[in-house]
């Protein structure tokens, strides 16, 4: 089976395993990383995860609170296709049972990702390969303008070797390459150290170097590295991307605001760093800001109902309910919404004294998760819900009870 594996970047290492072990039963995993120089990969990526036959969802708390991921598994559920939850880090043992993965079948690897591990993970894939019908692969176009075929790549940056290299530089880069695409970091770092020598102003060898510090969690080397590829590249707004996503995960919020708000300046086309410095403006209560970015995300991706879901979010924390219910009255119109859209939008409803609308909109979100009639405390302290959001909600449930 063809299959993608999403993960947070802190869990690379184990990734790369469970990577391995899925490719020696035969099956060919792959998993996202972005890539260098490339600007717009939201398209792209929606793409490569729906090409696949399943999804391997790696879970860790970094994991699921990462957007990317979110994101990854929001498009896999959509395209109905067998997603399957590895738990790579025990860290997460408490979230899963309010997380969007609950229902899916979990591997608990988190001691070790071992063979003995993903036993049962490989009997699940088996038995979903024999269930499965061919899928038709999509169709090649050429990209856009402006648009870097590096979108589709995947697993950490290779740095290509060029025709007018000295021959010795193509030796370095080829077995950097193979190290690095086997997750053999310390290698790779070794044969990146000597190219760095031959090619001291090449963005890319320093961001493959970064990329394996990563694996290495090595994250002050990582950031080093990244830092070296905005100095030799300061107008490549994926770079700062890179960047920011990694002093987000180190819990750098400011560093990290600023890098997004570098990469949007330097390309105003790319929605997603929007959602990304919105929820941090949030963490940092900068309501206004996070608004902001919000709507623009919705105004630029108005077909995604992320955007118009943390807008209306953001607009009941205000007071202003009557826009907050037309937001989530946008987002909950769109393509199969998840179940926590169904619920702002039915509280924005009681709210607003529409409570047959509220009750009907309820229905819907616990339709798809069960957890919003019998577990609200833990569902609603997983999306952040206020109180006043978890009285309204008590009230629709008092309702929907005593139908």
């Amino acid at each position: 089976m063809k299959l993608f594996i999403s993960y947070a970047q802190n869990d690379l290492p184990r990734v790369q395993e469970l990577a391995q072990l899925l490719t020696e039963a035969g099956h060919e995993a792959g998993f996202e990383r972005e890539a260098l120089p490339a600007q717009r990969w939201e398209k792209p990526l929606k793409e490569q995860v729906e090409s696949a036959d399943a999804l391997i969802y790696a879970v860790s708390k970094e994991a699921l609170k990462n957007e990317w991921s979110k994101r990854e598994f929001r498009t896999a559920k959509k395209a109905k296709m067998p997603i399957f939850a590895v738990l790579v880090n025990a860290n997460a043992q408490n979230d899963i049972a309010s997380s969007d993965v609950k229902p899916y079948p979990l591997t608990d690897a988190s001691a070790g990702v071992t063979a003995n591990a993903v036993t049962g993970l490989m009997s699940a894939l088996a038995a979903a390969a024999d269930k499965a019908t061919a899928k038709p692969q999509p169709v090649a176009v050429e990209p856009e303008e402006g648009q870097d075929s590096h979108d589709e790549a995947s697993g950490p940056q290779l740095v290509e070797p060029q025709a007018d290299m000295p021959e010795e530089v193509k030796g370095l880069l080829n077995q950097a390459n193979n190290f690095l695409t086997n997750g053999q970091w310390d290698k790779a770092i070794g044969k990146l150290n000597e190219i760095v020598g031959l090619l001291p102003e090449n963005p890319l060898v320093y961001a493959a170097r970064g990329d394996a510090y990563l694996g290495l969690e090595k994250w002050d080397k990582a950031l080093e590295d990244y830092n070296e590829v905005i100095r030799l590249a300061p107008d490549n707004a994926k770079a700062y991307d890179t960047r920011a996503n990694l002093h987000r995960d180190l819990e750098h919020i400011d560093e990290a605001i600023s890098d997004f708000t570098k990469s949007i300046e330097l390309d105003p086309e790319h929605a997603f760093p929007h959602i990304s410095r919105g929820m941090l403006y949030y963490q940092k209560s900068q309501v206004d800001e996070a608004l902001k970015d919000f709507q623009a995300y919705a105004d630029k991706e108005p077909e995604d109902y992320l955007g118009h879901n943390n807008l209306a979010f953001v607009l009941f924390q205000q007071g202003k309910y009557e826009e907050a219910e037309a937001a989530w009255a946008k987002a909950t119109s769109l393509e199969e919404p998840d179940d926590y859209v169904y619920a702002g939008h039915a509280v924005a409803l009681e709210q607003l004294n529409r409570p047959a609308e509220a009750l009907e909109m309820y229905k819907k979100a616990v339709l798809l998760n069960r957890r919003w009639k019998n577990k609200l405390d833990v569902v609603g302290n997983a999306y952040s819900w206020t109180e006043p959001m978890l009285q309204l909600a008590t009230h629709i449930i008092g309702r929907l009870r005593a139908r």
